[in-house]
């Protein structure tokens, strides 16, 4: 299962990094869609975030039907999701299946297989990263 998992996740750093924009479930009165943590007793809490509208729309069941799938440019992701998700202890859950199962990941793990993902796939990524970043 864990190998599943992982495969999820490195599918979400590539589909992310190329389409510079992930997903999430909002609700206007409730906010972001987000649970308990299963794995990882540090977490404040674990928010849940997608790299294709399809696999979002998977969740939007019993407690996430009136949630509606929105956007999440990448840039913004950086600027203001990543720091405060890791000053309060939250994870990341990326490409949960509707299960509610997947890997629970520090925001600046993310954040790092985020830019290494850019770094990989050569310079051009690479000036996208660093722009994305404010580095």
């Amino acid at each position: 299962m864990k190998e599943q998992y992982l495969k999820r996740a490195e599918l979400f750093v590539e589909q992310v990094a190329a389409n510079n924009e992930l997903f999430g479930l909002f609700d206007e009165n409730l906010g972001w869609a987000n649970c308990h943590a299963h794995d990882n007793k540090d977490a404040t809490a674990v928010y849940l975030f997608w790299s294709d509208v399809e696999l979002a729309e998977k969740l939007k069941t019993e407690e996430w039907e009136n949630y509606k799938v929105e956007s999440i440019a990448l840039e913004v992701f950086f600027d203001s999701w990543l720091d405060g998700m890791q000053k309060q202890q939250v994870f990341a859950g990326v490409n949960w299946d509707e299960e509610l199962c997947g890997l629970e990941i520090e925001a600046m793990v993310l954040k790092n297989a985020l830019i290494e993902k850019f770094q990989v796939d050569g310079s051009d990524a690479e000036a996208e990263a660093t722009e994305v970043v404010g580095a």
